[in-house]
């Protein structure tokens, strides 16, 4: 009986030890996946706010709109 025991107990930490393994491998993913996120988001919040620049330039509003 203990030798069925033991025996579970070594698979259940050989699978933890492997599941921790993956789980650290995901994290890096993860992070690697976030900072090329927020990269993208920063470009595109840059063209965005160039792109209405250009925008107000060419159709300007208000005051200086009847130039």
């Amino acid at each position: 009986m203990i030798k069925k025991i033991n025996k579970e107990i070594h698979r259940l930490e050989q699978q933890k030890e492997l599941k921790s393994s993956q789980k650290s491998k995901l994290e890096l993913e993860i992070n690697e996946i976030s900072g090329k996120l927020k990269e993208l988001n920063s470009l595109k919040n840059q063209y965005e706010k160039l792109e209405e620049g250009v925008k107000n330039f060419f159709n300007p509003t208000g005051e200086m709109g009847h130039l």
